[in-house]
């Protein structure tokens, strides 16, 4: 139980496969999370974390499975998370988010995206208004709030500043 510690970056050279599934993980995701340039696998699901997607996480440019499935994430999904190159399947099944973008929805057309289960009003297989009301009772914090927006690499693939959020 507990978060995950910001000291992940320390292990920046040598994770390709990041497995923190079923641990009752608890708290927000470390924006050095994005740090970790060699992961290919990364798998944070079925936890309690919450907060929002760092937006450091479009820095992991090798990733070709990421899941936060099964948590309590909450906010938009960033664009450029799914503007990841190398991208195979992103499972955001499970959590409570309100809103995604034009890539996003992009890959939740080729299937590589699965956002069933969440709060999103115009997508099908949503939560039910309530069950998204009742997170929303309890307000949520992340520590380094203001760092979330940050990208501290240059992520390939990108448009303009603007094209990273919905």
């Amino acid at each position: 139980m507990g978060p995950i510690p910001r000291s992940i970056n320390k292990a920046l050279s040598t994770l390709t496969e990041v497995l923190f599934l079923n641990n009752m993980l608890a708290g927000c995701l470390p924006l050095e999370i994005g740090f970790l340039k060699e992961a290919r696998v990364f798998d944070a699901g079925n936890n309690r974390l919450t907060g929002p997607i760092p937006f450091s996480l479009g820095c992991l440019e090798k990733v070709e499975q990421l899941s936060l499935a099964g948590n309590l994430f909450y906010g938009m999904v960033p664009e450029v998370l799914c503007q990841l190159p190398n991208l195979l399947n992103l499972s955001l099944y499970d959590n409570y988010f309100m809103q995604v973008g034009p890539a996003c929805r992009s890959l939740i057309l080729k299937g590589l995206l699965d956002i069933r289960k969440n709060c999103i009003p115009d997508l099908p297989f949503q939560r039910s208004v309530v069950e998204c009301a009742d997170l929303f009772q309890y307000p949520r914090f992340c520590p380094y709030m203001a760092s979330y927006t940050h990208i501290p690499c240059k992520p390939r693939n990108l448009g303009s500043p603007g094209s990273l959020i919905p």
